[in-house]
């Protein structure tokens, strides 16, 4: 099992400077990082990373592009989210009526 060590902020921003991504606000990063979590935003590095490197940025990647597009599946889950659960009621619903129907008709 591969050990993973503490990093504080500023090593975590080092790390993504390291593999290419521009930050221009630390701060905002930093506030960033400590609320969502590094490896919870890493999560959507892919479709910035260069093909067959070593976890390398593509040219030009800046946090705020990988925020963003965090924020867009957060936004996008919970419109999903909020609609399944009206569905899940719906079908509770109707399943609940259906069956009462056919217990209490007989």
């Amino acid at each position: 099992m591969i050990e993973k060590k503490f990093k504080n902020l500023d090593e975590q921003i080092e790390i993504l400077k390291h593999k290419g991504m521009k930050i221009e606000d630390e701060e905002f990063a930093k506030e960033v990082l400590l609320r969502e979590n590094y490896f919870f935003l890493s999560g959507y590095r892919f479709p910035f990373m260069i093909e067959n490197s070593n976890k390398q940025f593509l040219e030009g990647t800046t946090f705020e592009e990988l925020y963003s597009l965090f924020l867009f599946d957060r936004s996008f889950r919970n419109i999903i989210f909020k609609n399944l659960l009206i569905i899940e009621n719906n079908l509770k619903s109707i399943t609940s009526y259906q069956l009462s129907k056919r217990l209490f008709e007989e």
